[in-house]
This record gives C-alpha cells, structure tokens and sequence, in this order.
C-alpha cells in the first residue's frame, strides 16, 4: 500500500512540475516577436528557418534575412548549426518554424559556425546564451 501511495504522488507531482513553465510565462522560446529596446550585446540578429531540430538543443538553421551582425559569414541563404539549452521549460522548437532570433556567434570542435541564440520567456525575460561546447 505504501509503494502505491508513493507512486500515485510520483504521478501527480511530475506533471505539476513539467507544467510549472506554463502556468508562470516561464516557457522559453527561441525567437523575438520584437527586438527588445535594450539589445543585448550579440553579434547576430537574423530571421531564421528550422531545418533540422534535434532533442538535444542543437538545430540547423537557414538564413532568411539579416537584421544585425557583426560576422560577415552570415548573410541571406547561409545555412548554420544552432545551439541552445533545452529545459523542462523549453525551448521546444519544431522544424519548418520560422521567426527572429538574437545569438552570439562562436564555433564547434571542427571550427564550423555556430549561433548560440537567447532565449526570451512568454514573461519578456532575456536569457543569455550558453555555450557548451
């Protein structure tokens, strides 16, 4: 009875949790519907499209237009791996979505480009990135 008891809580307690995000506009997004006021220090900000999204946090991403940057690799059409850290509170991005992303640039271990974007929160907050690599 005991482990029956501990299980049922199991079970109610863990959706609370993963559903947390959504109750309190905590859920993270990849993209900016407006660039804030206040940019913060990054060296892209670009309209992208999802080509390949990975469980992972990694996703490839094509160039449809560039609003700032500060690499003149990146131009309409580049196509560019993206890295993220992926939370019980998102990001959670599907492939073909569209949208305005704000990143730093830097490179992988075979020296390719990346973008390592901010994450904004439904409540307007601004994470910065992180780079794993």
């Amino acid at each position: 009875m005991r482990h029956l008891c501990t299980a049922a809580l199991c079970l109610y307690l863990v959706p609370m949790q993963v559903l947390a995000c959504w109750w309190h506009d905590d859920q993270n997004s990849l993209f900016f519907e407006t660039i804030p006021d206040l940019q913060p220090d990054a060296g892209v900000i670009a309209r992208v499209a999802l080509l390949n999204v990975t469980d992972h946090g990694t996703a490839t991403a094509k160039v449809l237009q560039v609003l700032k940057t500060s690499d003149e690799s990146i131009r309409q059409g580049t196509i560019v791996t993206m890295s993220y850290v992926v939370t019980s509170c998102g990001p959670s991005p599907a492939n073909s979505t569209e949208g305005t992303i704000i990143a730093n640039t830097g490179s992988d271990k075979e020296n390719r480009l990346v973008l390592y974007p901010y994450l904004r929160s439904r409540g307007g907050r601004i994470t910065f990135p992180s780079q794993l690599e």
